[in-house]
């Protein structure tokens, strides 16, 4: 009978585990603290955006500057979806164990976001900035520059598009944020 009742113990107690981490889950993909728990499920909810070879869109350039920082793409990212992008996505996909179709598409673009996002704020640097500021000019009519640069007019542009996704205003892009920007659209 101890037996019994020492293994049920630890059976509801790593569900009672479980359950916590599960639902401390959502919270910890979260970019803002106060960012509601039915706001992270719409995003994560939201489709990305499909392309392949011989579209052009915004996008397509904030992905191969993500590409690039991962080491996959050596080329000058612009909106065209053309044969070097196709490569560099499948050089991707062929890394994290992915069908290798050269498309940029649901499967892709989570791998790809969890692969570079933990969260980027003022004081970082390098391409996951350019691919956040590309998003932050191009996509959502911010004025602000192109540079790498994560300074504070970057992060009043994160903090003014958190506000209008309903995401905790904190000016930091992590996945959550990363997604409303991309597969929100404006």
């Amino acid at each position: 009978m101890t037996i019994l009742r020492t293994a049920t113990t630890v059976i509801a107690s790593a569900a009672l585990a479980a359950a916590g981490f599960t639902a401390a889950a959502p919270e910890a993909l979260a970019d803002g603290p106060d960012t509601s728990p039915q706001v992270i499920a719409d995003i994560q909810a939201l489709d990305w955006p499909e392309y392949k070879e011989g579209d052009t869109a915004v996008d397509v350039a904030v992905a191969e500057y993500l590409l690039r920082h991962l080491g996959h793409d050596k080329g000058k990212p612009d909106e065209k979806f053309d044969a070097a992008t196709t490569t560099a996505v499948k050089k991707f996909q062929k890394a994290e164990r992915l069908p290798e179709s050269g498309r940029l598409n649901q499967e892709t673009w989570n791998e790809l976001s969890e692969a570079v996002f933990g969260e980027y704020g003022q004081g970082t640097t390098g391409d996951v900035v350019r691919a956040i500021q590309y998003s932050l000019v191009h996509d959502h009519g911010k004025k602000i520059e192109v540079d790498g640069k994560y300074g504070p007019a970057t992060a009043k542009a994160v903090r003014e598009l958190q506000k209008s996704y309903k995401i905790g205003v904190d000016g930091i892009v992590g996945p959550i944020t990363f997604r409303a920007m991309v597969a929100g659209g404006d």
